[in-house]
């Protein structure tokens, strides 16, 4: 069903449609809470439901896929051309120092660590190992691994400018298109990533029967999505950080993140609770949220003198990623305890 809106910030309609459960078919719903975008304060109000069935939970009404570009902003992190001294500075320190120190503690879950250091055992005689990342944005991770080990890189993202990006900064051969329609052969990669998209895409179930069709069996994969069973989103609701409505179309818990991998055929062989996202534990899991809850109670104005300290705290995610330093070392205990900012499934096709 599409049903025509029309916001009062934008001239142009938003064009809404009610999904069905892409989990299992369903088509009842019950609302868990409404929700607007607090990041870019783009238009529109919009509704995380879940559904009867199976509780996978999801964006419903939702923007249809031809529109949702305007959701994106210019100043969205993938689509930044080019790059300021500053940000290559800050990029070489991420590479060389960051990574470095989470390499240490993070290497078992993290794909740009796991992948390079199971290089041989994932490689075929007689070529260097394929890996796809699936909504790979500029690349960077993409960049990370092929700078690291022998593996060849390939990347897909649903943004011109992105893959412009990536291509331009040497990621490796990264295309146009969407998740369900990856233009590789059956079987083709030794290894599939993705790292907070499948959360974006409109039918992560297609997308899973694709990465399934192109992974070669014995292949391994590796999926980050937001968990939406945390406490923070528990606590926050609506003000939740990673919320990112209506970016962010799905929000899987681990049960309906199992359903989904082993529904595409796959085994899954570890699932991890992670915080330490570069920062994105107090970033936008504690420092975000406060200041999105302030804003609504109290107002814009009345509420800066308390929403002040978390945004210095938060200024370019400085502070919140070396304060996550620490925490690093305990990420495993206090994964499980918060149950995660970040769920990391690893995955295996059956050889």
């Amino acid at each position: 069903m599409v049903v025509p809106a029309v916001s009062e910030a934008a001239v142009e309609p938003i064009e809404l449609e009610t999904p069905v459960c892409d989990l299992c078919g369903n088509a009842e719903q019950r609302p868990i809470f409404k929700a607007r975008d607090r990041r870019y304060n783009f238009p529109g109000e919009f509704t995380l439901v879940e559904c009867t069935q199976c509780a996978l939970r999801y964006v419903s009404p939702r923007p249809v896929s031809s529109i949702i570009h305007r959701w994106y902003p210019t100043q969205y992190a993938a689509y930044q051309k080019k790059q300021s001294w500053w940000q290559k500075a800050a990029d070489w320190v991420e590479d060389k120092i960051w990574n470095a120190y989470l390499r240490v503690f993070l290497t078992r879950s993290y794909p740009i660590f796991y992948f390079p250091k199971h290089e041989k055992q994932l490689a075929l005689p007689g070529r260097a190992p394929r890996v796809l990342d699936v909504g790979c944005g500029s690349g960077d991770k993409l960049r990370y691994i092929r700078a690291h080990s022998g593996w060849d890189t390939f990347g897909v993202d649903f943004s011109p400018q992105a893959v412009e990006n990536a291509n331009m900064r040497g990621a490796g051969d990264v295309r146009l298109t969407r998740g369900d329609k990856l233009p590789f052969d059956d079987g083709y990669f030794d290894a599939v990533m993705s790292w907070h998209s499948l959360e974006h895409h409109y039918s992560p179930k297609a997308t899973m029967a694709e990465v399934s069709r192109v992974l070669r069996p014995g292949g391994y994969g590796i999926f980050a999505v937001p968990a939406a069973e945390n406490l923070g989103m528990r606590m926050f609701k609506q003000y939740w950080g990673p919320l990112e409505i209506p970016r962010h179309l799905y929000h899987f818990t681990h049960e309906t993140m199992r359903r989904l991998v082993e529904g595409a055929g796959f085994q899954i062989a570890h699932v991890y609770d992670d915080i330490s996202f570069y920062g994105l534990f107090l970033a936008q899991e504690i420092f975000d949220s406060c200041q999105f809850a302030l804003e609504d109670k109290l107002g814009k104005g009345p509420s800066l003198p308390l929403r002040l300290p978390f945004k210095l705290l938060n200024a370019g995610g400085l502070v919140s990623s070396a304060a996550t330093l620490p925490l690093v070392a305990l990420n495993p205990v206090l994964g499980r305890l918060w149950h995660g900012s970040n769920m990391i499934v690893h995955f295996r096709k059956p050889a």
